[in-house]
C-alpha cells in the first residue's frame, strides 16, 4: 500500500511538473519576446529555467520515491506538458499579454504624469528664461549702441578745438616718432653687445 501511494504521488507530481514547466516557459517567453528591452536576457532565462527545472524534478523525485530515477520520468513530464498545451496554454499566454499591456499602460501613465508634473514646468521655465535673456541681450545691445553714439558725439564736441593739433601729420608727432625710433635702435645695439666688450 505504501509503495502504491508513493508511486501515485510520484506520477501526480511528475505530471504537475510538466504542467508547471510549460506554464513557466510560455510565460517568460511571451514576456521577453514582446519586449525588446528584455530580449537580451532571454539566453540567461533559458539557462536558469532548465537548471531550476532539473532541481525541481529531482526534489520531487526525492520526496516521493527517495530520489530513484525512473525511465518513464520524462514520459510523465511530457504528458503533463501536453495536457498543459491542450488545456491551459491559451489562458497562460493571454494572461502574459494582458500583464504586458497593463505594464506598458502603467509605465506610459507614470511617464506622462512625471512629464506633466516635472518635465513640462522645467521646459516652460527654460523657454521663458531663454526668451527673457534674448530680450535683455537685444535691449543691452541697443543701450550699448546708444551710449557709444553719445560718447562719440561728446568726444567730437570736446576734441573739436584740438583735433587739428592731434592730427597724424603734425610736426611734434613726427619728432616723437623719430625719438622713439632712436631709443629702440640704441636699446637694440645694447642688447646685441657681448658681455665684457667695450663700446
Amino acid at each position: 500500500m505504501t509503495n502504491t501511494m508513493m508511486n501515485a504521488s510520484y506520477v501526480a507530481w511528475m505530471l504537475i511538473s510538466g504542467w508547471c514547466m510549460g506554464t513557466a516557459f510560455d510565460f517568460y517567453s511571451t514576456v521577453t519576446g514582446a519586449t525588446k528591452l528584455l530580449r537580451w536576457i532571454r539566453p540567461l532565462l533559458d539557462l536558469f529555467f532548465w537548471v531550476a527545472s532539473g532541481f525541481f524534478v529531482y526534489y520531487l523525485t526525492f520526496i516521493t520515491i527517495q530520489g530513484t530515477f525512473r525511465v518513464y520520468t520524462f514520459l510523465l513530464i511530457g504528458v503533463g506538458y501536453v495536457v498543459y498545451r491542450l488545456l491551459f496554454r491559451r489562458v497562460v499566454v493571454g494572461s502574459a499579454f494582458a500583464i504586458i499591456r497593463f505594464a506598458r499602460a502603467l509605465v506610459t501613465f507614470v511617464a506622462r504624469l512625471l512629464y506633466r508634473l516635472i518635465g513640462l514646468p522645467i521646459v516652460v521655465t527654460w523657454r521663458v528664461m531663454f526668451r527673457l535673456l534674448q530680450i535683455l541681450y537685444r535691449f543691452g545691445c541697443h543701450i550699448e549702441d546708444g551710449v557709444a553714439a553719445v560718447v562719440r558725439l561728446v568726444l567730437r564736441i570736446v576734441c573739436f578745438p584740438v583735433r587739428g593739433f592731434l592730427g597724424p601729420e603734425r610736426a611734434w608727432r613726427k619728432k616723437l616718432q623719430a625719438l622713439e625710433q632712436v631709443f629702440w635702435d640704441w636699446l637694440s645695439n645694447v642688447l646685441k653687445k657681448k658681455p665684457g666688450s667695450v663700446s
